[in-house]
């Protein structure tokens, strides 16, 4: 994105411009969480906020069972008398299991007291009641310990986690029915410009599509909240300030596009401004009646972006949410670039087949397909560099970013 004027790092001149570490800390700051709790059927956790962390009331597994369809036994020698009977999963067996003798096993079926060791059915013989094997495994072999997943009385999953179908998995293994969850964050998307028009309109002289509002509210969507639009707001501060008004009455938070910047018909910067709610860079902190806004810039590539790197996880503490720290990968380089000093960029890229860091072949803020060719972004911090190929770099996926 170096050298487009209306990129997520562009102010107008002479304006003092936030490191995005200081932004970013800022924003850690300052937010909170903003949505009550519900109590809801385990079915509806997926993608949801934990408010309450969940204990184990009981360990699992509850007892020690087998990993396999075998003879359980205690280990010793390599000749088993075989017992009547079997231990199957749901149907344990009633006995203990007496030296020298061996019991009929299958997958999930409880240890029997007096064995502590299963043998595959496939390595044994069976003749006349008598179990044989020549070379039999090592003592505890193919058993399941007791609480060898989750020890009663352990935290298994902690409030504030984004839960996933595998935290969905460990709930139900547990036999809990329902979890205490974060409300979901409402989110209103505005779009500004007099040149914006509507898929499947008309395009008129100088107007563009809007690609932001589907965009953002994809995004959010995404990010487990539930939209509210607010459609397009022309270039009209009364227009703007009415926009944001219904914002703040539907939503807990607002993202704008476009109007961001110092321009004449930067409605959203002057509006907060006016306001006294614009406080960090291009993120207004201060809310504006109660609903945080983010101004976002205009070109599609520097809203995607700015999103992600700010609005996300700000936005995912108001929800409830821990602040999401995402993971870095140091990678060599298969571009090179001449950066200058002064500020943070952030270049789409995706992983080659060589495992060096592509970079897309434009630094455009409005090549949407750039967005789709990348898996990641490519960050760059704000000292001047010679970046040539296999110099290591800083790559963000796309799946640490909550895509």
């Amino acid at each position: 994105m170096s050298g487009v004027s209306n990129d997520c790092f562009a102010l107008p001149r002479g304006v003092h411009w936030t490191p995005v570490d200081e932004a970013l800390a800022l924003l850690k700051e300052r937010m909170a969480p903003v949505v009550g709790v519900e109590d809801a059927p385990l079915a509806q956790a997926d993608g949801r906020v934990l408010a309450e962390d969940v204990v184990a009331t009981r360990s699992s597994p509850p007892h020690a069972n087998s990993a396999v369809d075998g003879y359980a036994y205690a280990h010793g020698t390599s000749e088993y008398r075989l017992l009547v009977g079997r231990s199957a999963a749901g149907a344990p067996y009633g006995g203990a299991v007496p030296p020298g003798a061996a019991l009929r096993i299958l997958t999930g079926g409880w240890i029997p007291d007096g064995a502590d060791t299963v043998i595959l059915q496939e390595d044994v013989t069976v003749e006349d009641g008598v179990l044989r094997f020549e070379s039999g495994p090592k003592k505890g072999a193919n058993v399941r310990k007791a609480g060898e997943d989750v020890a009663a009385g352990e935290t298994v999953i902690r409030a504030g986690q984004v839960l996933s179908p595998q935290d969905v998995a460990q709930a139900a293994a547990m036999g809990v029915a329902a979890l205490t969850l974060r409300k979901r964050l409402r989110v209103a998307v505005l779009s500004t410009g007099d040149e914006i028009a509507q898929p499947g309109d008309e395009l008129g002289p100088g107007a563009v599509f809007d690609a932001n509002r589907p965009m953002l509210a994809a995004l959010a969507a995404r990010m487990g909240f539930e939209v509210v639009d607010l459609g397009v707001a022309p270039d009209e501060a009364a227009a703007v300030r009415a926009a944001l008004d219904r914002g703040a009455a539907s939503a807990d938070a607002i993202l704008t596009s476009g109007g961001a910047s110092g321009g004449d018909e930067d409605h959203v910067s002057r509006v907060l401004g006016e306001a006294g709610a614009r406080t960090l860079w291009r993120i207004a902190v201060k809310p504006w009646n109660g609903a945080p806004v983010f101004g976002l810039p205009g070109n599609p590539v520097a809203a995607f972006v700015c999103t992600l790197i700010f609005a996300r996880p700000a936005l995912m503490v108001m929800a409830g949410a821990d602040w999401p720290e995402p993971r870095r990968l140091t990678l060599p380089a298969g571009f090179e670039k001449s950066k200058r000093a002064g500020r943070r960029e952030f270049l789409r890229g995706r992983i080659g087949a060589d495992g060096r860091v592509e970079a897309f072949r434009s630094e455009g803020s409005g090549l949407i397909s750039g967005l789709r060719w990348a898996e990641g972004l490519i960050d760059l911090p704000e000292p001047a560099a010679e970046i040539g190929p296999d110099d290591p770099v800083e790559f963000l996926p796309f799946s640490e970013l909550g895509l």
